[in-house]
């Protein structure tokens, strides 16, 4: 077999391998089978949610929990007659883990699933109390 020949043949083989990459699903995903349309709240949330990710995801990286510690920070540290604004700021938190686990939902493993509820209902409870003024 002659040099061009192999380079040829060695050419085909990589075109052939890079065919077959580039219909090999991305990194750290899976081929999910397609499921019928749900009906009801996963999909109003999820078209709801839509506009607000694609906002999120143009975002700095860093801004998201850069503005979520400035919010614990605040919830945590007020008192007195600015109580109120701690409370609003946990509460805010709590809202904002909650709604991105319900999005996340479906392909959570049953442990990340308890994590996330125990968190979202840990933050929930140091917002009642925070807004009782117990905190």
């Amino acid at each position: 077999m002659s040099n061009k020949s192999r380079r040829n043949t060695g050419r085909r083989t990589t075109a052939r391998q890079n065919t077959a990459r580039s219909q090999r699903p991305a990194h750290g995903s899976s081929p999910q089978p397609r499921q019928q349309a749900a009906s009801g709240f996963r999909p109003t949330l999820e078209r709801l949610s839509a506009p607000w990710l694609v906002t999120l995801h143009r975002l700095p990286r860093w801004l998201v929990p850069v503005i979520l510690a400035v919010f614990l920070f605040i919830g945590l540290i007020s008192s007195g007659p600015w109580i109120w604004v701690g409370a609003l700021m946990l509460g805010i938190i709590t809202l904002f883990v909650a709604w991105l686990s319900a999005l996340a939902w479906p392909v959570l493993t049953p442990g990340s699933r308890l994590a996330r509820v125990l968190i979202v209902v840990a933050l929930g409870g140091v917002t009642v109390l925070k807004a009782m003024g117990r905190m």
